[in-house]
């Protein structure tokens, strides 16, 4: 069952069963996922099919979530971005607020991500209209 407001997903994140877990329940949720086990990988992806939002892992090899969100908008893909961390801590608050970056913690708090979510679809729905 497609929700009214079905979006695509990027999820970036260098854990697997993250990965695999988060596709499938936005999946369930009706939405279209496609995942990335890193930022380069990611980045590599654009110009292409652009995503509705960023599902970015904050702590990753290389690159950490801030730093692609930073990347993206360096290449100018205008996407909004959301950082998924499991270290809440108060300093990445502040940088992912300064970078206009909502943070949801892990394990993942899936009630404020489908929120988020069909806001981005609501935005992309009434954009259309």
């Amino acid at each position: 069952m497609e929700p009214e407001n079905a979006i695509l997903v990027f999820v970036v994140d260098d854990d697997v069963a993250i990965l695999h877990s988060t596709r499938f329940f936005l999946e369930c949720e009706g939405h279209a996922v496609v995942t990335f086990r890193d930022g380069p990988t990611l980045l590599a992806a654009f110009p292409g099919p652009s995503p509705d939002i960023v599902l970015l892992d904050h702590i990753m090899p290389g690159m950490d979530g801030l730093e692609v969100a930073a990347r993206l908008r360096d290449l100018d893909v205008r996407v909004p971005a959301v950082l998924i961390t499991g270290h809440p801590d108060p300093a990445i608050r502040v940088r992912a607020r300064a970078a206009g970056i909502p943070v949801v913690e892990k394990p993942l708090a899936c009630n404020a991500l489908l929120g988020l979510l069909a806001a981005y679809g609501a935005r992309r729905s009434a954009a259309r209209d």
